[in-house]
């Protein structure tokens, strides 16, 4: 059995009764965060794979991959392709990945290549300053000291009969499981892609891979997540953390694909798409802004905020995490959340917006308030469906007022970056005027 579905949309036919079975099956016994790459930091949602609808309809999550389950497979493809996915991480890294966009073909491995998009550009973010060379106390025997006299080491070797001393002292070095890693996926990622010329490598990959395998060997060993827990990166190098334990993920995947084993053992890579949304919106936002600033809540507030507080106690009820919230200097002017939902109406929400994200953008705003006599407003950014070019009512009727000065807006961003950002900025430009003209009146 071999099904296919896309992201965040209806299984295309429904499943047969003897398909359902084992998608309950799946969606009781395999956690998403089992088996999700992350494309940036660690999430710690786990959203359902795939669920039944009230209707009975079976859908697909927020992830795209594969995945093999009691002899069957399920494949989640992108449900708008896998160059509006790269789109999206370039804008949301700044960092070109290929030097021949377009080589990578859609219809073969789309699991394969977005790992590369992802490994790519962790490695070119963390290789701003260098390759992860380490620094490690090395002994040596000899006449005469270089580095730090060993004390102990040299009268040992003297009470011996030698006629040296041992010294030590601090180099740095490439020679460590991070760098093992980083070449066992590089391998392994060149072999299941096989595109001439490494066409899906980005310019500073190529440059800098040849001096890692230099030092690993064209076919390192694959370290544990233990051996890479144990190494030690300075602040310069931290970045290569995160790579390093994505690499080891692609290393032990064995070809990405979901292979049907007579085990039953469940086996699969998933990338959260919701993410990648997520950043996109942020990196655009951070452009359309401009001269507001953004801070992004999920990684710059600290510390994280609360909805409610115990009168007895103080302990905290209800985590609050807007995706960003715009500030004036000081001034707190709205909170942006990204959602990678359809705004247009659907048979379980036939206004647009969910009811649980209406919910949730007012509770936002009841606790990031805009200071008395300024109006604090609510943005809620959807992905928009090439296949409805039509603008959602409800983006149309905005914006939708609350209470006591909040007002609610909501807007579908076009999949290319300059569209998005010249729309995003003609709508902050309108709020940020209506915030002024609230507080003049």
């Amino acid at each position: 059995m071999k099904l296919v579905a896309r992201d965040c949309s209806p299984f295309t036919p429904q499943p047969t009764a003897a398909e359902v079975a084992w998608l309950r099956r799946l969606a009781i016994n395999v956690r998403a965060m089992d088996l999700v790459v992350p494309v940036s930091v660690k999430r710690e949602e786990d959203e359902p794979i795939v669920y039944c609808a009230w209707d009975g309809t079976w859908w697909a999550g927020r992830y795209v991959g594969t995945i093999s389950f009691e002899g069957h497979s399920l494949t989640i493809e992108p449900r708008y392709g896998l160059a509006t996915i790269r789109n999206w991480l370039f804008e949301a890294t700044s960092v070109v990945l290929t030097d021949a966009p377009g080589k990578l073909r859609e219809d073969e491995s789309f699991i394969a290549q977005l790992l590369a998009l992802v490994w790519a550009n962790g490695f070119v973010q963390a290789a701003r300053h260098g390759l992860p060379a380490l620094r490690r106390n090395v002994a040596t025997e000899g006449p005469a000291i270089r580095g730090r006299l060993d004390v102990n080491a040299s009268l040992r070797l003297i009470a011996s009969g030698g006629y040296k001393v041992v010294s030590i002292r601090s180099e740095r070095l490439l020679d460590h499981a991070a760098s093992d890693a980083i070449v066992a996926a590089y391998q392994a990622l060149r072999r299941w892609l096989s595109v001439p010329d490494e066409k899906w490598m980005p310019a500073r990959v190529k440059e800098l891979i040849p001096h890692l395998m230099t030092v690993t060997g064209a076919r390192p060993r694959v370290p544990t997540k233990s051996e890479l827990d144990r190494v030690r990166y300075t602040p310069i190098t931290a970045g290569f953390a995160f790579v390093a334990e994505l690499s080891r993920q692609i290393a032990n995947r064995r070809g990405f694909t979901a292979d049907l084993s007579a085990s039953g053992e469940t086996k699969g890579v998933l990338l959260d798409v919701a993410e990648l949304w997520e950043m996109y919106v942020l990196s655009v936002l951070r452009k359309a802004a401009t001269p507001l600033s953004v801070t992004h809540g999920t990684r710059e507030m600290s510390p994280i905020t609360k909805l409610l507080h115990s009168n007895v106690t103080g302990q905290g009820l209800g985590t609050l995490i807007p995706d960003a919230i715009l500030h004036s200097r000081s001034v707190t002017m709205g909170v942006v959340d990204a959602k990678y939902k359809s705004l247009h109406p659907t048979a379980s929400s036939p206004n647009g917006p969910q009811r649980e994200d209406l919910y949730q953008i007012a509770a936002y705003l009841g606790r990031f308030q805009a200071p008395t006599g300024r109006m604090s407003w609510g943005l809620l950014v959807y992905p928009s469906d090439p296949s409805k070019p039509q603008i959602p009512t409800v983006e149309q009727l905005g914006p939708w007022i609350l209470d006591r000065g909040k007002r609610i807006n909501f807007t579908t961003l076009p999949h290319e970056p300059t569209a998005a950002i010249t729309k995003l900025r003609s709508m902050l430009a309108r709020m940020i005027e209506d915030s002024g003209q609230c507080q003049s009146a």
